[in-house]
């Protein structure tokens, strides 16, 4: 293998790694199981335990558990009596629906609908992590919430006992998939007590609902996420942070969340009630990981974790009589770009929760693109949007493939004289190596010339990739024969035909400065990669690399009817007008070979 050669092969594998870990090996995992801490109930010791509360706890008979339901902008909530928290939180929109299951209707976004201290929004007013004190408010962390039916988009709950009244007021505010959440708590002693109020969102999910497929990350893979000022801190399971226990960061008003690729509950703090320590609350995330000790490996299929996003005020201290009331808004739903826009009040800017990599702002501006085009070009069809863009970028980046087209055309003008030094030198790879330098330098032609504007649109081909991947815009999409552009084509025709086109491309068009054995490894391990890649990538990806392979098909059969290929070896190559090329043959394979020997005694310059 010759040097161009060696630089080329390294440079493809290089992007080829460079992107494997940019979208899927950045990730680690914790082997060590975090202890549930315990909590006080109402009717301790006796309670009717979770599925995770250590063997020999007695469950007593509890009151039967009550619901509530609110009927909101596309969702439907139901909250329980016990925690006050979300059982499910159901999207009602007819695009939401379980594909080929009509009898699941509503996209249903809580995971964890049994499990009472993971239940979303349940509120707790005491610190789990130091033990009660005489001072507290509230003696429990669970106990039985009075519920009543307001009306049919509000929910009120209280509890009273005799040291605290509690009220706690959810309701729908008219803004799609947003809860209002105001509690208020009163001290009914004589005495001053503290309370530390908290409010949370939670996920769960097994190894296998988060384990990715070739080339394709799970959209169940969860992210916990805190945003204060500009910033937006991510956790996935594993972080470091976590093996403290819970990260915790200030927050003012913008949100702690926890998402996945298309859906997010993220929690927004309001105005809290005055008090001297301060009304702001922290944000704090937290990933346990749960498997049967015995029974289970923490990296087996059915063992998962628990994502946990809270928000944790500051400890208030109330005296006789005295109230503090709470106040937060809960955007539980999918990440619609232009719903998250304007999502509680705007200024939290929940459109944040769209993760799309270290080239965000290149992303970002490419959805303005697609969305504009969907909505004045292709008038809703989103597979079409998808093909527009893709034919606009090809023509906004064709100045950079021109370059890329003159490197091409130069070194194919220069074929014969190397096909000429390869035959010259085969015993002799560094004299070889030598005289193409000498050769590349009197003609001056970069052989990597070619590289460098591939090189500079990268950013915006993995900005293009995070954006189709993650699009909740494709969600359930219908587009051409294809049920869901959001997922992989269940036909594998798009793969197919993908691999097939790829194939095609690299015949037209060998890779230059390569031997024939390396030019059939080309042409069939890429479109091979790509083609498996693409039974697990969402089709809309798919949609957008054969509209591009097509492209670029065209524009290379072009190419080689304005510039086609030089002579047998030896042939004089014709100046590739129009190109602004000039090759010019060299007289004499001697005087190459001259340049070589120059070069080994350092007395030629590159």
């Amino acid at each position: 293998m010759d040097r161009n050669s060696l630089l080329r092969t390294v440079f493809i594998a290089l992007i080829l790694l460079g992107g494997y870990w940019f979208f899927f090996g950045r990730k680690s995992s914790s082997e060590a199981t975090q202890s549930l801490p315990p909590e006080t109930y109402v009717d301790a010791p006796s309670f009717v335990p979770d599925v995770f509360v250590p063997v020999g706890e007695a469950p007593p008979v509890r009151p039967p558990e009550q619901t509530c339901t609110i009927d909101g902008n596309r969702f439907k909530a139901v909250l329980s009596s016990r925690g006050a928290g979300l059982t499910h939180f159901f999207l009602t929109d007819a695009r939401y629906e379980s594909p080929g299951a009509p009898d699941v209707k509503d996209h249903d976004l809580s995971t964890t609908p049994d499990i009472e201290r993971w239940r979303s929004l349940r509120t707790i007013f005491r610190d789990p992590s130091k033990p009660s004190s005489p001072d507290d408010q509230v003696k429990y962390d669970r106990f039985e919430w009075k519920p009543e039916q307001v009306d049919a988009t509000t929910c009120r709950f209280t509890y009273e006992d005799d040291t605290a009244r509690i009220v706690k007021t959810v309701s729908a505010d008219g803004q799609p998939f947003e809860l209002k959440v105001e509690t208020s708590i009163t001290n009914l002693t004589d005495t001053p007590r503290n309370h530390v109020m908290s409010i949370a969102a939670f996920a769960y999910h097994t190894n296998e609902d988060v384990k990715g497929k070739l080339g394709r990350v799970s959209p169940f893979q969860t992210s916990l996420e805190c945003a204060r000022d500009n910033d937006v801190k991510r956790l996935n399971k594993g972080a470091d942070e976590f093996k403290t226990g819970w990260y915790s960061e200030p927050l003012d008003d913008r949100y702690a969340a926890v998402t996945n690729y298309y859906f997010g509950q993220a929690l927004v703090p309001l105005e809290a009630a005055p008090g001297v320590n301060g009304d702001k609350p922290a944000c704090e995330l937290q990933a346990e990981q749960w498997y049967e000790p015995g029974r289970q490996k923490p990296d087996d299929d059915k063992a998962g974790d628990v994502y946990k996003a809270r928000l944790t005020y500051p400890q208030r201290k109330l005296g006789p009589n005295e109230t503090a009331t709470y106040r937060q808004i809960a955007y539980f739903g999918p990440k619609e770009r232009n719903v998250l826009q304007h999502a509680a009040g705007g200024w939290p800017r929940l459109q944040d929760l769209i993760n799309l990599g270290t080239f965000s702002f290149v992303a970002k501006f490419l959805v303005s693109i697609i969305t504009w085009i969907h909505a004045h070009i292709t008038f809703g069809n989103w597979g079409l949007a998808i093909i527009v863009l893709t034919l606009g970028l090809r023509i906004v980046l064709f100045p950079l493939t021109w370059k890329q087209i003159q490197s091409a055309v130069a070194m194919r003008r220069l074929k014969p004289e190397i096909d000429a030094l390869n035959a010259k030198f085969k015993d002799d790879p560094q004299a070889k190596n030598l005289a193409m330098m000498e050769l590349w330098r009197k003609h001056k032609v970069n052989p990597l010339g070619g590289c460098l504007p591939a090189l500079v649109q990268m950013p915006i081909w993995f900005a293009l990739y995070a954006t189709l991947q993650t699009a909740v815009e494709f969600y359930h999409v219908r587009f051409l024969w294809f049920a869901d552009l959001s997922a992989p084509d269940k036909f594998y025709i798009l793969p197919i035909v993908l691999g097939a086109a790829m194939i095609v491309q690299q015949r037209i068009v060998p890779q230059q400065g390569m031997d024939p054995v390396q030019q059939k490894m080309m042409m069939w391990l890429m479109p091979g990669v790509f083609t498996v890649m693409m039974l697990f990538l969402p089709a809309a990806l798919g949609v957008y690399m054969l509209t591009n392979s097509l492209l670029g098909i065209t524009q290379q059969l072009l190419t080689e009817k304005f510039y086609p290929r030089s002579g047998p070896p030896g042939a004089a190559a014709p100046a590739a007008a129009g190109a602004g090329i000039t090759v010019k043959p060299a007289k004499k394979d001697d005087k190459a070979a001259a340049g070589a020997a120059a070069l080994r005694k350092g007395k030629a310059r590159v």
